[in-house]
């Protein structure tokens, strides 16, 4: 493949834990390209990007990209993480919104099992206060069977044929899984997990969901990208969760930055092309999980926060909240630039969002110093700490409250 039909190529990565606005950038970008395709370059269903539109219509992402109110297709890289049970739920969500979005899946794709999902969350329940900070939806156990244990391996192109998927199924629950506890130090499972163990029926109906996905996607590869004029890669949580980041084990199983996406362009040939990446930061911080947080507050900073997509639940706890560090922020961004040596042309912008949820002042951190200003004047000291003069600002949930930024 050659770079003769791709003009215009954009990035959106989260700066910091996640929950940034990465889809809410991805829609508004999407909306300016209506001959664009979205590309899940990283992460999988335990992403929760939420886009609501002028109009009123929400809804919060997790397999399919948030390009697709406004009619952008999804591609799921070689990288994404396919969870059929998730799937098919959030298509149906999707259909009872009036929406049917159109799915390439990569025939690379490793795929999430119902026993990938208890192993996660035995793990995480074992822990006790000592806990990763897992969304307990299988994310790293289904890369670590599928890297380290080929016999146990399932990607989306041995789906189709029914009797080895069976097979693998019932070689990971009665021999992967022993396995894989013992490695993990666990002796004990609980009662609740023993019980869902012996229950042939969880196979029946994973293969059935299987079955469901693969009849509402089209599996391909990389070379389904060459029509579309634009392509815009969605990232999921955030740089420091970075599986190389120092957070380690507070993090993800996966290249949250530039890592994949430069990889990705590199295959298809396209390095000449002039690429766009937004690094996206709310006005202040956020953490779903458990884990190091140099700037965390007791509580939210500003009455006005709401967050309706960040419940509680039993393993990432409350969200978490803190102060922005415009000096580890520019640090960060500059190390994840370091993946875009091979890229000629890289233009790289700032998203502030939640600009909304601010009072008359806000205070953030700065060369180690806590520091306090109005909001404008923030923001422009948030642009020029991170040596950057354009790029956007949210004042609110939809696409509409984006206004571009310019110094």
């Amino acid at each position: 493949m050659g770079g003769v039909f791709m003009k215009r190529i954009k990035a959106v990565i989260g700066a910091n834990f996640g929950d940034e606005g990465k889809g809410l950038m991805t829609d508004y970008l999407a909306y300016q390209c209506k001959d664009g395709v979205v590309v899940r370059f990283n992460g999988g269903a335990q992403a929760g990007h939420t886009v609501t539109t002028p109009e009123g219509l929400r809804h919060v992402f997790g397999h399919v990209g948030a390009g697709t109110l406004v009619g952008l297709p999804t591609y799921l890289s070689r990288f994404f993480v396919v969870n059929p049970m998730l799937y098919i739920k959030e298509i149906a969500a999707l259909k009872g919104l009036g929406v049917t979005p159109q799915v390439y899946m990569d025939k690379a794709c490793m795929i999430t099992t119902p026993y990938d999902i208890m192993l996660n969350q035995i793990a995480e329940i074992s822990r006790g206060t000592q806990k990763h900070g897992s969304c307990g939806v299988g994310f790293n156990e289904t890369i670590t069977r599928c890297l380290y244990a080929d016999d146990y391996a399932i990607h989306v192109a041995d789906l189709a044929d029914e009797l080895l998927l069976m097979e693998k199924l019932y070689a990971i629950r009665d021999d992967y899984m022993p396995l894989r506890l013992k490695a993990l130090g666990i002796q004990t499972v609980p009662e609740r997990y023993e019980a869902l163990l012996r229950i042939d029926g969880i196979i029946k109906a994973f293969m059935a969901d299987a079955r469901f996905m693969l009849e509402a996607v089209a599996v391909t590869d990389l070379n389904v990208l060459s029509p579309y004029g634009s392509i815009l890669f969605e990232g999921a949580q955030g740089l420091l969760l970075d599986q190389d980041h120092p957070f380690f084990p507070h993090v993800t199983r996966s290249s949250t930055g530039m890592k994949n996406v430069a990889e990705l362009l590199s295959e298809m040939g396209y390095h000449n092309e002039d690429t766009g990446v937004i690094y996206i930061t709310r006005a202040y911080m956020t953490r779903h999980g458990a884990g190091p947080f140099p700037t965390e507050l007791p509580e939210k900073p500003y009455p006005r926060i709401e967050d309706r997509t960040n419940v509680p639940n039993p393993y990432q706890d409350a969200l978490r909240y803190g102060l922005l560090d415009l000096s580890a922020l520019a640090d960060t961004i500059s190390k994840d630039l370091k993946h875009t040596g091979k890229l000629k042309q890289c233009r790289v912008k700032l998203a502030i969002t939640c600009l909304d949820q601010l009072e008359d002042k806000i205070d953030y951190f700065y060369h180690g110093k806590r520091m306090q200003e109005t909001i404008d004047a923030f923001i422009e000291s948030t642009f020029k700490a991170l040596g950057l003069k354009d790029g956007y600002l949210s004042y609110g949930p939809t696409r509409a409250t984006v206004k571009v930024m310019k110094l």
